[in-house]
């Protein structure tokens, strides 16, 4: 059961900063480098300024107490004000895809963890790097500045319905456009009915993870850690409950995207020999161009695995078909069936562990293998020499990873994209916490 809470949310002060697009930020785990300078230089009240420190400024005994005493200067400057009623609130997202113009309509809401946790399906696997770095912020700050995405499945349209009726009729409370074009929209629900009514269509939900999976494990380490000491919950907003976002997948607006891998350091690769190596497992193809590339994933995603392969030392396209005697063998014999269905799976399994050696411990370790959503940029970072190679994927679709969810499974890390992403520091969650 979901059990969800409106809450006191802090906000930026609009007459201090009257443009929230100079201050908000894609999550933390989707900056760049060139994106993180960028948002230091649009403002000094960035909410980067709180989530990620710049490379020269890495010293983890001072970055998160920094992050900490920055925030709680912001709140006595009154740069972030608290709501003064506790709502739940309406969030959509306008953006476009492939040519058609999608609305995501979903809300912001706080997740109570004691009481929810167990009924809540992650479906990727995490790496511990991350999962230490976003506790050491959690510490330090004792703060929600960013949302975990979650999933749930109501044909009825139920919640739908009631955040439209909350949301007509009156202009946007935050309205920002973020860097790829796609309008975040929110409004503040305070009235008690429409709340309950919320809570208790939510209360049979079952809640899949689409992003965040390590910051809700962030989120839970945390809690046990306060209990441990003997640390109470001082209100509502503290460290037993999640600042999360929750979008229904049957109201037609979600979109996944692919995530490519990028292979850097991996001793004598050959790309001639890595072809006639998977010739057990794929037909492979040289095609003209990206774009033959391109059209060729698409048109074959319905019928077969298909991936490309983009390597440094030949700088062609090639399409790497499945075989249908591969795919009649078991692949990932550890799994089940909604696993093994999966292009990413087949990716990690046959490409990066059984042809290229990278087994489970080195992508743990985060060697050899980096993360890309945007394929020309995957090209570019191959021809300037970065990586030896880059690998495309089709997405995956929404029903896999319920289906993968819902049987207690994971992908491997960096199986799904959403978009676009929720924005961080459109709401900010501030602990309330007793310490004897």
């Amino acid at each position: 059961m979901a059990h969800l809470f409106p809450f006191q949310a802090y906000r930026y002060n609009r007459q201090i900063v009257p443009d929230l697009g100079r201050v908000v930020t894609q999550p933390y785990d989707k900056i760049s480098p060139e994106m993180q300078e960028e948002y230091y230089r649009r403002s000094p009240y960035s909410v980067v300024q709180i989530t990620r420190s710049l490379e020269k400024n890495q010293n983890p005994d001072t970055k998160y107490p920094a992050a900490a005493a920055t925030l709680r200067r912001w709140i006595e400057q009154g740069l972030l004000i608290q709501d003064p009623q506790p709502a739940i609130y309406v969030y959509y997202q306008d953006y476009e895809t492939d040519g058609e113009t999608k609305i995501r309509k979903g809300f912001i809401t706080l997740l109570d963890l004691k009481r929810s946790a167990s009924g809540i399906l992650p479906h990727e696997r995490t790496l511990a790097g991350p999962k230490m770095d976003r506790l050491q912020l959690m510490r330090s700050t004792e703060c929600n500045d960013d949302l975990i995405f979650m999933l749930y499945n109501d044909d009825r349209l139920a919640v739908n319905r009631i955040l439209d009726v909350q949301a007509s009729g009156c202009a946007p409370e935050i309205e920002v456009k973020d860097d790829f074009g796609a309008l975040h929209r929110v409004w503040s629900v305070t009235d008690r009915s429409a709340i309950e009514t919320i809570q208790e269509a939510m209360a049979a939900q079952e809640l899949f993870i689409a992003d965040g999976h390590h910051r809700f494990e962030t989120s839970l380490n945390y809690m046990r850690e306060c209990e441990a000491k003997g640390w109470a919950p001082a209100g509502l907003e503290s460290f037993d409950k999640r600042m999360v976002a929750c979008f229904n997948t049957a109201g037609q607006g979600i979109t996944i995207l692919p995530t490519h891998r990028l292979v850097r350091d991996l001793p004598q690769f050959d790309s001639r020999a890595f072809l006639k190596a998977a010739g057990r497992y794929f037909d492979s193809k040289e095609e003209p161009s990206a774009e033959a590339l391109w059209a060729a994933m698409k048109e074959g995603r319905r019928l077969v695995h298909i991936f490309g392969f983009y390597p440094e030392d030949t700088r062609r396209f090639y399409s790497l078909r499945l075989k249908e005697e591969a795919r009649r063998d078991p692949l990932t014999p550890a799994h089940g069936e909604a696993y093994q269905d999966l292009d990413v799976s087949i990716l990690h399994t046959v490409v990066l562990e059984k042809l290229l050696g990278i087994d489970e411990a080195k992508l743990v370790a985060q060697a050899h293998v980096d993360f890309a959503r945007d394929r020309d940029a995957c090209i570019r970072r191959v021809n300037e020499g970065k990586y030896q190679a880059g690998f495309f994927l089709n997405p995956t679709s929404v029903e896999q990873v319920q289906r993968v969810a819902s049987l207690g499974g994971r992908m491997p890390q960096k199986s799904t994209d959403f978009y676009p992403k929720l924005l961080t520091g459109l709401l900010f969650m501030k602990m309330k916490i007793s310490k004897p």
